[in-house]
This record gives C-alpha cells, structure tokens and sequence, in this order.
C-alpha cells in the first residue's frame, strides 16, 4: 500500500575518507524536483516548429534514490525512498522538496537520481494518482491536451520505465550550511523530432497523426497503442541513429520513440547534465 504524508529521512553520514582534504563542519543538502513552466504553464505554440500548443493536466512521476559524493573513494550519502509527485501543480517556481539529508563537509562534485515504479513511495502531492501510479507499475504518467486553431487533442500517457540519472553536472561545497539541488525534468524533450540532431525541433503533427490509427476511427484522445501504429522509419526526421529502445527493442514506431524521449528528460539544476539511462523494469 501507497505511505502517506511527509517523511524526512536523515541518513547516518559515513567519515570522509582520508586524505580527501575537505575540512568544515557538516551541512545538509535539500533534494528537490521541479518541472519549470513548461509543465506548470504548458509549452506555447510559439515553441513548436507547426503550431501547436501543449498543456499538462497532470505530470506525475515517481522519483528517488537520491545520492550524493564528495569526490572518487568517498562514501555516498542520500536516500533509498521513493515520492510521488505531479510536477503540474503550481510551485511559484520552487519546485518541491524531496527529502533533506545530512551530510560531511566537502566539495561535491557526483549526483544521482533515479525515476522508476516504486511500491510504498511517499505522495507528496497527487493524492489518488500516487496510488494509481502504482497500481498501474508506472513511473511517469502524462496528461494533457494540445491545440492547433480550433482542434484539441487529448493524451493520457504511462510509462513503466526505470530511468537512472548518474553523474549529474554539480559543484559545490558543503562547509555548515544547507544547499538546495533540483532534479529538472524538461517536458519539450517528449516532443523533440529527432533523438540524434543536436537541433531538435519541436513538434505536435506527427503525433497528431495517430487519433484513429489504431483502427477506430478518430476520437479526439491520442493512445499509446495509436502511437504502436505510426512507422517513424519513413520520416525524414525522426530519426534515431543507432539508439535503441528502453526494452532493448529496434525503435521503429511512434510511441517508442516516445519512450525513448522520457528516459532523456531529467536534468540537474535546470540546464545542467546527468548521464541518462532507460529501461524497462
């Protein structure tokens, strides 16, 4: 069953290992999460290359395993837990806490996170999609609508991925005082047109595409198994190189090019970099 409520783990601090040189008193690092305002605001069809325009109902992930390192040789510090969060309700920019841990003096230059379907993970804001989250065995759940002129579509997107966020790009020092470090999770990733340009465009149209390959007819409410219809290997963008899917698969279909663009939506600190890996649990 889903843990309610707040939960603050302070973690026994192993001693810094000799001969690191880091003298100072210990300090705390607060571990948050946010979604900037292009998931508490929506992305604006100014940022799309064909119009659209995107918002988010819900963005609700399931994220964790926090861990900190002063340094190669040094024990890690952090925590195990898991929270639930929907980064699309109103934070006035902050974003929200996580966890908040002790830590030894030094100058901190690993960190690591991780999203992934977590049984017993602590809500923190989503209320009944927390328990949904995992029932379904999802770690990231998208709800929202996009809009061009007078068409709305809408998606309910989940997604059962384990996506490990290592050697995030942070540098400071902890001498007595508490430092703030924000998992970022960029949404416009999800819509970028190819997984190998180093310019990526933003696009809608393509996805647009898939209300009614499934079969049915269109409806008005794009599905992941629409998204399983849409052969991306006739695109002349969308392209992906020699990346794989997160279960290992040749990406030759719309929503697994999707799933691909999920497990590369974590950051650090807002535009800072974590080496992203994404499987299928």
């Amino acid at each position: 069953m889903l843990r309610s409520g707040a939960l603050t783990t302070i973690l026994a601090v192993a001693a810094v290992a000799a001969g690191c040189g880091d003298d100072g008193a210990d300090g705390t690092i607060q571990a948050t999460v946010y979604g900037e305002s292009f998931i508490e605001e929506g992305i604006p069809a100014s940022a799309f290359s064909d119009g659209w325009a995107v918002t988010f109902d819900k963005f609700i992930v399931s994220i964790g395993d926090v861990k900190a390192q002063a340094g190669h040789g040094v024990p890690e510090v952090g925590f195990d837990g898991y929270y639930v969060v929907d980064l699309a309700r109103p934070s006035n920019g902050r974003g929200f806490t996580l966890e908040t841990f002790a830590v030894p003096a030094g100058t901190y230059d690993h960190y690591g996170y991780m999203v992934r379907p977590a049984a017993g993970a602590v809500d923190v804001n989503a209320g009944a999609d927390a328990e949904a989250l995992e029932q379904q065995g999802d770690s990231v759940r998208i709800v929202g609508s996009a809009t061009k002129d007078d068409v709305t579509l809408t998606f309910d997107w989940g997604f059962s991925l384990a996506i490990a966020h290592a050697h995030c790009d942070v540098d400071f020092t902890i001498d007595g005082d508490e430092v703030t470090v924000q998992s970022t999770v960029h949404a416009d990733h999800l819509f970028f047109d190819d997984a190998v340009s180093e310019d990526p465009q933003l696009a809608f149209d393509l996805i647009a595409s898939a209300d009614g390959a499934a079969g049915a007819g269109p409806d008005g409410v794009i599905t992941l198994n629409e998204l399983d219809n849409i052969d991306i290997r006739t695109q002349t963008r969308y392209q992906v190189g020699s990346l794989r899917a997160p279960d290992g698969s040749e990406i030759t279909n719309l929503r697994q090019f999707l799933e691909l663009q999920v497990g590369t939506m974590g950051h650090i600190d807002g535009e800072g970099h974590c080496d992203n890996a994404a499987t299928t649990p």
